[in-house]
This record gives C-alpha cells, structure tokens and sequence, in this order.
C-alpha cells in the first residue's frame, strides 16, 4: 500500500502545494473582464490526470468547457503552457 500512495503521490508532486483529499488538485485561475474567473483545475488518479478547463462567476454554477485526461508525464508541461501562454495563476480552489 506505501509503494502505491508513493506513485499516486509522485505524479503530481511537481506541482505542489496541493489540497490533500481523496483525490490530489491544483488550481489554476485568470481573471475575466466581466468578474468571473476562468480556471484549469488538475486532479490526480491512480494511473493518469484529470484536466478541467472551464469558467466561474458566482453565484451561477461553474462552467466546464473542456475536461481531458492526460498521463501523469504530461501535465508538467500542459500546466507550464497554461502559466506561460496563457497568463493562468496558481491559486485556491473556486468552489
């Protein structure tokens, strides 16, 4: 069980600090001109990545425009993308 928590935890550990729950986030945000906020939110299973882009403004309900699922040696460099090209930040969970 030690060595499958180590790997489950490895796949995302790059992209600390992270919320500790049943399943390992990272959020990233930017700000819109109307208020709301866009954001890509990576969550972390077993064997692969769960990548949600999408848009928030309270108090309607979130908005996912795109959900894919990337291998865990991937998301590095999408979330560098998603930093550098794009302008998102770091930040807390949405909701």
């Amino acid at each position: 069980m030690t060595v499958f928590q180590s790997r489950r935890s490895n796949s995302i550990a790059r992209m600390l600090p992270l919320n500790r729950s049943a399943v390992d986030t990272l959020w990233l945000h930017r700000p819109c001109d109307d208020g709301g906020t866009d954001y890509v939110c990576f969550r972390d299973h077993q064997d692969h990545v769960e990548v949600l882009e999408g848009y928030h403004l309270p108090p309607q309900m979130p908005l996912i425009k795109h959900r894919q699922f990337l291998l865990n040696a991937d998301v590095p460099s999408f979330r560098h993308r998603f930093e550098r090209q794009h302008g998102f930040r770091h930040g807390p969970p949405l909701f």
